[in-house]
């Protein structure tokens, strides 16, 4: 019944937009350009087949799903074919049944080349029995997304930001570039990715129960819009609600024979709140047992070196597991397509943070707010101080010049190669359409790629005077492990190591670093 509800209010959204509730495209919406041919490729190739045996086309949808044949095509070295008829024996990664519909918002409303979101199935039925697979070498799931790059002109901002971010975060979505066909029709380059979710390979999250610790976990919410089952936070920001979506258990799993889990998950985020809101938030007994702090640090820098307009208020993916394993809330990431420069607001600088001009943007244009924590968190001079620590520990390792560099010539040479790049702008040829949300000065994609290293360089720099990292000044101090024994050095961690023999590795003291041999 809930869902039905939403459904309306989606269809109703959907009318104040100037959007006909059974407007979608009986041809699915196909590229601008449909003569492009896809011959060869190193990417892998994926075939949907919307059609029935008499051949007539299924239109997908965006407020429910429906069956559709999907074909994954991926030769482990060497190039895919699409034409697999005279190319016999390629190695077929996926061969079956999903069950599919259009995802996003922005993503969906304000761009012409769609997303989708899809389950693996067993058979035809869409209410069926869901199949758990592997796919492109990713674990074995059964919700998968198509990301659609379109406001992103650059086609990598999303993977980029995965790959960078992964080694700090207890889970991140992994993700494969590939080219995609639907009924004949070469769509472009999209994105087969994972999405935060409670999957043994994703989050892991256990059914919570309706008593004691069985009650308390797992959990995972998402700070979004309210066009989803949805709670309220207690605290308003410019007396606006801030709607946190209910993702596992969803909501028609929870009631109405659960409730004390609805009732649950919203007190502890009152609870929370209150914490972070007393006069002793910075306490013991404050905040800490709430949050996982490194988690949120984690959230907090990676956002801001993206200048994520979505962060904190969209898109923003909040876990709890069980208090007898973890009683605070953990972050992960998702949805960067309009980051680092890529954004509608053109005095969004890369010269401010994110989580105050966030606040700025929800006065004056009316968009959905930023949470109070992410302000008050900053105000404690230890959370402050571990940021600053964390941020070292980015600049060098992932986040390095150097690293940056090194990934984004990767993934630009995944998509030129062998022609991915340029085919995708043939079927949307873009460079020269003013697309919402999303304006750009490049005409080319060299010009998009410049300017997005540029754009990172400049980022980078503002952040490292920030937090007091100086890439240019670090004094390398070697020690011997016999004169690490008197070494009064602290580790990244911010743990006072003096007297005790260290070992090989980086160590922080003054801003200064020091290497154990």
């Amino acid at each position: 019944m809930q869902k039905i509800l939403y459904i309306i209010i989606f269809l109703m959204f959907a009318f104040v937009q100037g959007i006909e509730a059974d407007s979608w495209d009986a041809d699915n919406y196909k590229p601008y350009n449909t003569e492009v041919v896809l011959e060869k490729t190193n990417l892998p190739i994926i075939f949907i087949d919307t059609r029935d045996e008499e051949k007539n086309t299924t239109a997908i949808h965006k407020d429910y799903r429906v069956a559709v044949r999907m074909k994954i095509i991926n030769n482990a070295e060497g190039l895919n074919y699409a034409d697999t008829v005279t190319h016999k024996g390629q190695t077929v990664d996926y061969e079956g049944w999903v069950a599919i519909k259009y995802r996003g918002f922005s993503s969906f409303f304000d761009s012409d080349k769609k997303p989708y979101g899809f389950n693996t199935m067993e058979t035809a039925d869409v209410d069926g029995k869901k199949e758990k697979v592997k796919l492109l070498g990713m674990p074995e799931d059964n919700s998968w997304v198509l990301l659609a790059p379109y406001h992103d002109r650059s086609m990598i901002r999303d993977v980029m930001m995965f790959q960078l971010a992964r080694p700090y975060f207890e889970y991140i979505p992994k993700a494969k570039f590939c080219e995609m066909i639907i009924d004949g029709t070469y769509y472009g380059v999209y994105i087969l990715c994972e999405k935060p979710g409670k999957g043994k390979n994703r989050l892991n999250l256990t059914e919570p129960g309706d008593s004691g610790d069985e009650l308390t976990g797992d959990y995972l919410v998402e700070v979004d819009r309210d066009d989803e089952p949805h709670f309220f936070l207690k605290y308003k920001m410019f007396d606006k609600d801030i709607a946190v979506q209910y993702s596992f258990p969803e909501y028609d799993d929870m009631m109405p024979d659960h409730p004390a889990q609805v009732a649950y998950i919203k007190q502890r985020f009152d609870d929370m709140e209150d914490a972070l809101n007393s006069d002793e938030f910075a306490s013991t007994d404050g905040y800490r047992k709430y949050i996982d702090v490194g988690s949120f640090i984690d959230y907090q820098l990676s956002s801001e070196f993206a200048l994520n307009p979505d962060a904190y208020r969209l898109s923003t993916n909040i876990y709890k597991r069980r208090d007898s394993v973890d009683p605070r809330f953990k972050t992960t990431l998702w949805d960067f397509n309009m980051s680092f420069g890529n954004n509608i607001a053109e005095d969004l600088l890369h010269n401010e943070w994110m989580y105050k001009k966030g606040k700025v943007l929800a006065a004056q244009m009316n968009k959905a707010p930023v949470p109070f924590w992410w302000d008050r968190l900053t105000e404690d001079e230890a959370y402050l101080n571990s940021m600053k620590e964390r941020w070292t520990e980015y600049r060098l390792s992932n986040y390095s010049n150097g690293q940056i560099t090194a990934l984004i010539d990767s993934l630009v040479n995944v998509l030129n190669v062998e022609g991915a790049c340029d085919r995708n702008y043939q079927a949307w040829p873009i460079w020269d359409k003013e697309i919402p949300l999303a304006p750009t000065t490049a005409k080319s994609y060299a010009e998009e790629i410049a300017n997005l290293r540029q754009w990172i360089e400049d980022r980078l720099a503002w952040i490292d005077t920030q937090l007091g990292f100086d890439p240019t000044g670090i004094i390398h101090n070697r020690f011997t492990q016999e004169q690490s024994d008197k070494a009064a050095i602290y580790d990244l961690l911010g743990r006072r190591v003096d007297g005790k023999r260290l070992k090989p590795g980086i160590y922080l003291k003054n801003s200064k670093l020091f290497i154990v041999k």
